[in-house]
């Protein structure tokens, strides 16, 4: 037919513009169909077979549609579209996109969308060709206006010798925002990742986070009356249509809102207002094509997923290696990513993530979200109180590095103690609050993490920073990026086959030599100890083609996380160290395991199996930390600000790394978390403790305890002598802001609570281990004795310390002094 009319008008390109996307339908519909005209025609021997070989993912689009749910379908739709017809009016111009409305509880599953498209061929056709045209269009544009050789680009330079640059990216964003949520999302994540993409296309990436090209102001009328079941104006002068008269005595939805949006994203735009309660609102509306294009990308994918697996499986081209990774089941992936996405135009849905967030990490006490105005939010329209704050590029470098740190430090203490993870952290869903919070915005995207993944997540940033990659391996093993039992191959013309297993201790010999490669892969690349971008590129290039990896469908998201924090991290602070700031959650994860597995491993750390405790292993600890310093947490005047030590010195980490093992312990044992830890504590052979305590391999305990216990007597100093006074920067008078810390009214409640159940137990525990050596007699009473006269020697080593250090006495000992045992006299009573 479309040939037909080219014939008639006679114009060569006309007919080619109208023949090529009919062709395409053709072949589309073809290969969706192709199973049953196989069938029909009873079968061909030589092609039949290389169909029955497809890939889940191939054979999904060729199945018979007999059995098809487009019937049940439509008639949802049908009975959606007769219910909301009757509870509102219908806006017309949202009706081009109310087709997919009922899409919106499928998930977009195959099973479902596939139908759909199958009586609509044209509409997939079109994408595919709007997506390749404005792709091919973007990169003509790139290219042509393409800086001379040596060109600098400054972050965020307006200048004139700048101006063809920024014009430059700025055609490629509308390019980019043009092709709608999924190709936004995908820029959003490349924006953060100048190492992937070069520093101009990111840096202009970054203005999709918050300024994509906004849809129609009428759209977004008709998206909120619909919605809201609203028929008047939205505000006085604002959304009046031929069915409402604008006058001064009808009642408007809101006081006051902007005619224009205040930002635009990819899914939705945001209008501020002001309700007729007094409340300043920021009201985000979903926009209208949100839904079709989401469909009809998701469909793409696993039309172009199945013509390439067709292809490769009638000219037999599929590798080995790519039928053995196929396990993974691309499809499955595909679906993982289309749902999540799905997810972010249910904004009912949002709201309750919104809350949810906010309440898993109250304990910190820096972390908020926008308040829910709930009588004025639906499906696709969301009003939330306005957010008194900025964005990270109108802050100065000291408040963006205090809200890149605690961006850091939520995201890793929701991945590995909540397990409820925001998926989008970019640029413009952080704000610095003028209280000093951060404040998260955008709870479309969530993950949410199992116990045993956060577990293995909280070894692994262990194993890291210890570079102990054996035990990274181990949870890279637990997690699923790797296969168990480990299968190998030396190069690529081989086939994968298990490294090996130990018949007599049934352990996986490829952990060894796993850890031995990601051992020399990360000392190769920069930042391998600091940086997960690192850690992700020594398993896909180093690592993944002689050791077979997967990459689980839950951790895309968790993936796409860390890797834009970390690109704002380096922004603002180029040493920054993301496995050093997550440190203090996993060692909370590690004291207090929630699997079954992960409380045998903790318990048979700290006990043997006649609950004694493992001294050779708590001795080792010991040393390995022993910085010879007590607590180096300073606390402002302020209780609700706390001061962060920032120096990097070895001395200091070791201080740092004990003082995060005993806040760890001091919060988990007033905790419900802490359960697992308090029944080690209980369970513990007290008696064979105080006789290791008082033995000569515990002095450097003893000794460590007489320093803390006389650290932490606060004595005022006395000088008898001028002391030549250092140059200090005045920096050092003040509280950084970077380092601060601030606490809510409930974070500090908790704390309270948390002291209050931890001297509680604390002396329950003590009175439990108090009746069982009276229990014990007089092995018992001995115990009893010993603890006495070790408690009498530590006061006492702790009173001289404290002492000398009143009077101003500092004394280093010599590395002989180590060697031989010379000690102070405050440690001699140790």
């Amino acid at each position: 037919m479309a040939l037909r009319q080219c014939r008639r008008r006679r114009s060569p390109a006309a007919c080619s513009s109208t023949f090529v996307p009919a062709l395409l339908v053709l072949v589309i519909s073809s290969t969706i169909a192709s199973c049953d005209a196989f069938a029909a025609l009873g079968g061909l021997p030589t092609v039949a077979p290389c169909f029955s070989a497809l890939p889940a993912s191939a054979t999904a689009l060729a199945e018979p549609l007999t059995s098809s749910p487009l019937a049940t379908i439509d008639k949802q739709h049908d009975t959606t579209t007769a219910n909301s017809t009757t509870s509102t009016k219908q806006q017309k111009l949202l009706d081009p996109w109310r087709e997919y409305d009922y899409l919106r509880d499928s998930e977009l599953e195959d099973t479902y969308i596939r139908p759909f498209f199958m009586s609509r061929p044209h509409l997939i056709v079109g994408r595919l060709l709007q997506v390749a045209q404005t792709l091919r269009k973007a990169k003509m544009e790139w290219d042509a206006a393409a800086p001379p050789p040596g060109t600098v680009v400054v972050s965020g330079a307006i200048k004139s010798e700048q101006l063809a640059l920024t014009d430059r990216g700025a055609r490629l964003c509308d390019r980019i925002s043009s092709l709608g949520p999924v190709a936004v999302k995908i820029a959003q994540t490349l924006s953060q990742r100048p190492d992937l993409v070069g520093k101009e296309a990111s840096e202009a990436f970054k203005t999709l986070q918050t300024a994509n090209t906004p849809f129609d102001d009428d759209l977004a009328w008709a998206v909120i009356k619909e919605n809201l079941q609203w028929d008047g104006p939205i505000a006085p002068g604002v959304g009046v249509d031929g069915n409402s008269i604008d006058n001064k005595d009808q009642t408007t939805l809101f006081a006051s809102i902007t005619e224009k949006p205040a930002a635009a994203a990819s899914l939705g735009q945001v209008y501020r207002a002001m309700t007729h309660e007094g409340i300043d609102v920021a009201v985000k509306v979903q926009r209208p094509d949100a839904m079709s294009i989401l469909a009809k990308d998701a469909m793409c994918f696993r039309v172009l997923l199945a013509i390439r697996d067709f292809v490769k499986v009638v000219t037999n081209s599929e590798t080995n290696d790519e039928k053995v990774r196929k396990k993974q089941d691309i499809g499955t992936v595909i679906n993982r990513v289309a749902r999540d996405i799905l997810r972010e135009i249910d904004y009912e849905q949002e709201a309750q993530n919104s809350k949810k967030y906010r309440d898993s990490l109250a304990f910190l006490g820096f972390v908020t979200t926008p308040t829910v105005v709930h009588e004025y939010s639906s499906k696709r329209v969301l009003v939330t109180e306005w957010v008194k704050g900025d964005h990270l590029d109108k802050l100065s470098t000291e408040e963006g590095l205090a809200m890149t740190r605690m961006a850091v430090e939520a995201c890793t203490a929701s991945l590995v103690l909540t397990g409820y993870v925001h998926a989008d952290p970019h640029e413009g869903n952080l704000m610095f609050s003028n209280d000093g919070r951060i404040v998260f915005l955008d709870f479309g995207l969530m993950s949410e993490v199992d116990d045993f993944i956060m577990e293995a997540f909280a070894r692994g940033i262990q194993g890291t920073l210890a570079e102990d990659w054996r035990e990274v391996t181990k949870a890279f093993k637990d997690s699923g990026f790797i296969t168990d039992p480990i299968s190998y191959r030396a190069n690529d013309k081989e086939k994968w086959h298990t490294f090996g297993i130990d018949e007599v201790t049934g352990e996986d010999l490829g952990l060894a030599q796993l850890a031995q490669d990601m051992e020399k892969g990360m000392k190769k690349v920069e930042g391998g100890t600091s940086r997960f971008g690192a850690l992700a590129t020594v398993l896909n290039k180093e690592l993944s083609p002689n050791w077979l990896m997967f990459t689980p469908p839950y951790v895309l998201l968790l993936i796409r996380t860390f890797l834009t924090l970390e690109g704002i991290a380096a922004k603002v602070d180029p040493d920054f160290n993301i496995y050093e700031t997550a440190m203090p959650w996993a060692m909370r994860r590690a004291l207090s395991p929630m699997t079954e597995d992960g409380i045998k491993a903790f318990r048979s750390t700290l006990l043997t199996e006649s609950n004694r405790i493992q001294w050779a292993r708590l001795m080792d600890l010991l040393k390995e930390n022993d910085a010879g310093v007590g607590d180096n947490r300073d606390i402002t005047e302020d209780p609700d600000l706390v001061e962060i030590d920032t120096e990097t010195s070895e001395l200091k980490s070791k201080a740092a790394t004990q003082h995060v093992v005993a806040d760890a312990l001091g919060t988990l044992l007033g905790s419900s978390e802490g359960k697992t830890l308090r029944r080690v504590i209980r369970d513990l052979d007290s008696t064979d403790l105080i006789a290791k305590l008082s033995s000569k391999e515990a002095r450097p305990m003893r000794r460590a305890a007489i320093q803390a216990a006389g650290g932490a007597l606060s004595l005022p100093s006395i000088k008898f002598w001028k002391t030549k006074k250092k140059k200090t920067n005045d920096v050092s008078k003040t509280v950084s802001i970077a380092n601060v810390r601030p606490s809510s009214d409930e974070s500090t409640a908790m704390r309270k609570r948390q002291t209050k159940w931890r001297k509680k137990v604390f002396w329950l525990l003590l009175a439990s281990h108090f009746h069982r050596q009276i229990e014990a007699g007089w092995r018992g009473a001995w115990a009893l004795l010993s603890l006495s006269w070790l408690s009498v020697r530590i006061s006492t080593g702790a009173c001289v310390r404290a002492i000398l250090n009143t009077f101003g006495w500092r004394r280093k000992r010599s590395q002989k002094e180590e060697d031989i045992g010379v000690v102070s006299n405050a440690d001699a009573a140790a």
